[in-house]
């Protein structure tokens, strides 16, 4: 008996889908039933034979001395040690922290996703979510649940620690230090993993994105390795026997139903490593090449808008994306695999679009999802960044893929070159010596992503990053939040207003929703109701509900406006009306955030509340102003404006941030409850040289407007 919650569920998936796209759907629904009818009961692994003709070989004997001599090039000249020796003259306190890693990497002490160091024992928990203990079995991938509502489980944290990303930093270590029990443990728990991960069977094979990411990281973890003692012809030949695996997996489960995804994009990234890396000589693997730089020319139009920003509706998958096209763009340079015109043409507009988006800290806003994803981790000092994402490593692949040394100075402080260097040594390092130019993305007084709805003014030595994007992935909303004309708000390396983060996905469906609501976003939330209706059970999907238009934007002189309005539709009926103005006013140091709302056609009297996450900072209220109170340094204070027939109330609660995945940390919220349809707010930024009593009052005495050209119930957006 089908339960009604799973008829609604099936139901609003099927109304959601355009009738274009229903062609792409059921190819691809066709070719998962496939898989679910081709499944076998017991795994099987590559033969020596088969292996020997897939590299075009007579014996699988011959094999390790082929690969030495089949002409294909990574990225640095061995021993890896010499590469390693560039990074350590460059960047002062990498080695140390890269083996201090290393060192719990040996005794097993693993931090996933926000688990915390957890000691793994003698063999590492390859299908378990070691925060829940939940443990997946050794069954064909079409045959596991992989998502239980119910359980409290979170297929993620296995994901992670079988991406291999931990492989790569043995292998740094192994480079860095030339000590063999590094090269040793990789080669043991990759052994290990082959013995409880056979092709097709566990949560690891369960999509082919986690399969592409995985061959990345594994192919950099060898090649680092690859002149030590461990890595003897008979590793060699499993690994190569692996890979080809991987490689098979890949072309044979290609995430492409609709919408496209990030996932689809690494599957062909993954499919494009793996075909120039093996060279095949004989069978389908000649065809993974060709194919994935097909496809990739086919897809990337239709998920990178013309602005260079992901269609995704998030920042941090526009980072994940960039990320891992330029490392694929960057092998396929380096083995003169030529790029497609859409590669060749939406690649640096992406890496473009990364740079006018990075706040003074380096960081990028965060706009939608987060979930700490990566391709390649290679720079010491992951775990100390806020997301685990590193938005100026990325920009220094960029600077160095595209002679682009203005992608290196944006944010304050030293450029970020260890990823850089890693993959382009000492070239990149002589690129950072050439001064940046005059349009370096920090100095822009404005830059606008207009496609994505994403938009960054800058003046006064702060930081005002708006979102006015819509759900993103054609309105499906893979990663898109209720955070309709939300923004983070920053001076100089201090974060005061910031976007909460997503903090969890299917480990807990009621927190991923509540981190999706319109509530933990820096908006209003008329009468209630969400921006967009939230799927209870569709925790990657939400209702296209919402449409939103720039009615003004301005960068001249000491002028930066920003105005957008959006309008919430169910079926015909408007639901929501919010307009939002966003003024640089220079005689208080700060921006006037104006507002005004109603609640659609019978309902135009909705009352409103306007949240204000702040970072993790001391906040308190003082009549209706709320402030931080650092004891050094700036700090913001909210001062309401007086507007007649508002009557806000303002409200301090703890909330929570969760900027890396599975990590909360407690935050400030302030609340103002509004009884009426308008509200506005000063943020003025302060030293402790300023009178901030007269800063209250000036802004009091100050003669306020109401917003320009309000929506009504009749517009049409």
């Amino acid at each position: 008996m089908i339960s009604a919650q799973t008829w609604r569920h099936f139901w609003g998936r099927l109304r959601a889908v355009p009738l274009h796209a229903y062609p792409r759907v059921l190819r691809q629904r066709l070719r998962q039933l496939q898989w679910r009818w081709s499944a076998t009961e017991t795994p099987s692994r590559i033969t020596d034979t088969d292996l020997a003709q897939v590299f075009g070989v007579a014996h699988v004997n011959e094999l390790a001395a082929h690969f030495e001599q089949r002409g294909v090039r990574f990225f640095f000249d061995r021993p890896a040690a010499v590469r390693a020796g560039v990074l350590v003259e460059a960047c002062s306190g990498a080695r140390e922290r890269l083996l201090v890693r290393g060192g719990e990497l040996l005794a097993h002490r693993i931090d996933v996703l926000g688990s915390g160091p957890v000691q793994c024992g003698a063999q590492l928990p390859w299908r378990r979510d070691i925060k829940s203990g939940h443990e997946w079995p050794c069954v064909h991938f079409t045959r596991l649940k992989i998502v239980d509502a119910q359980a409290g489980f979170d297929i993620k944290v296995p994901w992670e620690l079988s991406r291999f990303h931990h492989a790569v930093t043995l292998g740094q270590c192994y480079a860095l230090s030339g000590a063999e029990h590094f090269a040793h443990e990789f080669v043991q728990q990759l052994r290990d993993w082959w013995a409880d991960n056979p092709p097709e069977f566990g949560p690891n094979w369960a999509n082919a994105m986690e399969v592409s990411i995985r061959a990345a990281n594994l192919i950099w973890a060898f090649e680092l390795v690859r002149d030590s003692a461990a890595a003897d012809s008979v590793f060699v030949v499993d690994f190569l026997r692996s890979m080809v695996e991987h490689g098979r997996y890949i072309y044979a489960h290609l995430e492409a139903g609709w919408p496209g995804s990030n996932h689809y994009l690494a599957d062909l990234c993954g499919l494009i490593w793996l075909g120039i890396y093996c060279a095949p000589r004989a069978g389908e693997e000649v065809r993974w090449l060709p194919l994935a730089l097909q496809l990739m020319e086919r897809e990337l139009p239709l998920q990178v808008y013309p602005d260079g920003a992901s269609y995704e509706a998030s920042t941090a998958y526009h980072l994940l994306v960039t990320e891992m096209l330029l490392h694929t763009a960057a092998f396929m340079r380096l083995n003169t695999v030529p790029a497609g015109p859409q590669l060749t043409h939406l690649l640096p507009l992406m890496a473009d679009a990364v740079a006018g988006l990075v706040r003074p800290d380096g960081e990028l806003p965060l706009f939608g999802d987060c979930d700490s994803g990566r391709w390649l981790a290679l720079e010491s000092d992951t775990p100390a960044l806020r997301t685990g994402q590193d938005a100026r490593g990325v920009l220094a692949l960029a600077a160095a893929l595209f002679s682009q040394s203005g992608w290196l100075h944006v944010g304050e402080g030293p450029a970020r070159l260890e990823t850089a260097i890693w993959v382009h040594g000492s070239d990149i390092v002589k690129i950072s010596a050439v001064s940046p130019d005059s349009a370096a993305a920090n100095t822009e007084r404005l830059r606008a992503l207009p496609d994505a709805g994403w938009y960054v003014l800058r003046a006064g030595g702060q930081y005002l990053a708006i979102n006015a994007s819509g759900n993103g992935a054609q309105g499906w909303g893979f990663h898109a939040h209720n955070d309709a004309l939300s923004f983070e708000l920053c001076a100089g390396l201090r974060s005061f207003l910031v976007d909460p983060g997503s903090f969890v996905y299917t480990g807990n469906f009621a927190a991923r929703n509540e981190f999706r609501a319109t509530g933990m976003h820096n908006t209003v939330c008329i009468s209630g109701r969400e921006i967009n209706r939230v799927p209870a059970a569709d925790l990657f999907r939400m209702e296209n509900d919402t449409t939103l238009v720039v009615q003004e934007l301005l960068a001249e002189g000491e002028t930066r406006v920003f105005q957008a309005a959006r309008i919430s539709r169910v079926g015909a009926r408007v639901v929501g009306l919010h307009t939002r103005r966003s003024e640089w006013l220079p005689e208080f140091s700060g921006w006037w955030i104006a507002d005004e709302w109603s609640g659609g056609a019978g309902n135009d009297a909705a009352n409103g509340e306007v949240f204000f996450h702040f970072a993790s900072l001391p906040v308190i209220v003082d009549g209706g102003v709320a402030r931080t109170v650092c004891e050094s340094g700036q700090n913001l204070a909210l001062i309401p404006c007086n507007i007649i027939n508002v009557q806000p109330v303002a409200t301090l609660e703890m909330g929570s941030t969760g900027f890396r995945y599975g990590s909360l940390l407690a935050a400030p919220v302030v609340r103002y409850a509004v009884t009426g349809q308008a509200f506005s707010v000063v943020a003025c930024v302060y030293n402790e040289f300023q009178d901030y009593e007269l800063l209250c009052k000036n802004v009091a005495a100050h003669t306020w407007s109401t917003v320009s050209r309000p929506l009504t119930s009749n517009s049409s957006v």
